[in-house]
């Protein structure tokens, strides 16, 4: 039966940094604890984190480059191109992806370029799931490059009360019946009551003689959605999608090898290994002080660098997970 498999996973990071004091000095983020009695400033666990001027699609043609030669793949041989970028890129979605552009100047003149980037920072499972099932039902498309490229405007890198956010690209290269990273499954589920806990409101949410300003381009949360409706069920929602992919695999818990989780938080990763009796040398979470939350892009990033670290070996079971905008919960399984 045929499976599809990665051949590899690469990022790219620009080298500017910023403290993560000075983010909560610009933005005036609050003090003060939280529910769970989390205080934001002092459990976020992240030191620095990377910044650029460069637009979005910058970021994602050098991840994408970087995919393509770590897969040994030539333009001429990739079929499709997926975008899976979650906020908005050098324009404003959906009219327009950055796939089209990855296209013309990777010269992937063979492909079919589009996007699937709902659900936040799960879009990586989203646009996984899609991608699978299309090349698994479609004979003429083997190979396919997904990508992402996120840059937050300068003022808004707090996502309060869940993280602070990096800049950076992402991109894998998917092949049909490779050997190596083979994906056994991906399961998703959405509320959609909680549809507006994050969002972007856009120049369409102007109120009347409101200034046109770049925070109409900024990500806010629904405080008291976000507390009332996500923080009660989150974990709870992460069980339930790990289990029901689990369960269609006729596999339990004791199969998964390692976990790849987004870098979100210190104190949001204790209470993931807490609550599913983790052990910190299953999950990786190293990256978090010096890196923050690269939005979708955490999964690529964390399961390229367990892999470079040993973390993830040949033959280990990968429970790849994450939430997002929209709401989504994912986990993705894969048999490196």
């Amino acid at each position: 039966m045929d499976h599809v498999g990665i051949l590899s996973e690469a990022f790219y990071l620009p080298p500017d940094k910023k403290l993560v004091a000075d983010v909560f000095r610009d933005e005036d983020v609050p003090f003060g604890t939280l529910s769970k009695n989390i205080d934001f400033q002092r459990d976020i666990g992240i030191h620095d984190i990377h910044v650029t001027d460069e637009l979005p699609s910058v970021l994602a043609i050098e991840a994408a480059r970087r995919a393509l030669d770590q897969a040994g793949v030539a333009p001429g041989e990739v079929d499709l191109v997926v975008d899976f970028t979650s906020i908005p890129e050098d324009y404003v979605g959906p009219t327009w992806s950055a796939a089209g552009l990855v296209q013309q100047e990777l010269g992937l003149d063979n492909a079919f370029a589009t996007a699937v980037n709902t659900g936040g920072c799960a879009s990586y499972h989203l646009a996984l799931k899609t991608v699978v099932s299309l090349m698994l039902a479609d004979d003429d498309v083997s190979t396919a490059l997904l990508f992402a490229g996120d840059r937050t405007p300068d003022l808004n890198k707090t996502y309060y009360p869940i993280t602070v956010a990096s800049d950076g690209g992402s991109a894998l290269v998917l092949r049909k019946n490779a050997a190596r990273a083979r994906i056994l499954g991906v399961e998703t589920i959405s509320i959609g009551r909680l549809h507006d806990v994050w969002y972007v409101p856009g120049l369409q949410n102007r109120q009347p003689n409101e200034e046109v300003t770049e925070r109409l381009l900024h990500m806010y949360a629904k405080m008291d959605k976000f507390n009332e409706g996500v923080i009660p069920i989150n974990f709870r929602m992460f069980g339930k999608v790990m289990t029901q992919l689990l369960d269609k695999l006729n596999l339990g818990f004791d199969d998964v090898d390692y976990y790849v989780y987004p870098t979100f938080s210190t104190w949001d990763q204790a209470y993931f290994m807490k609550k599913f009796g983790l052990p910190p040398e299953k999950v990786y979470t190293s990256a978090l002080k010096h890196r923050g939350h690269v939005q979708e892009s955490d999964m690529v990033i964390n399961y390229a660098e367990a892999v470079e670290q040993n973390l993830i070996r040949t033959g280990d079971k990968v429970m790849v997970v994450s939430n997002g905008a929209g709401f989504a919960w994912s986990a993705a399984l894969i048999h490196h």
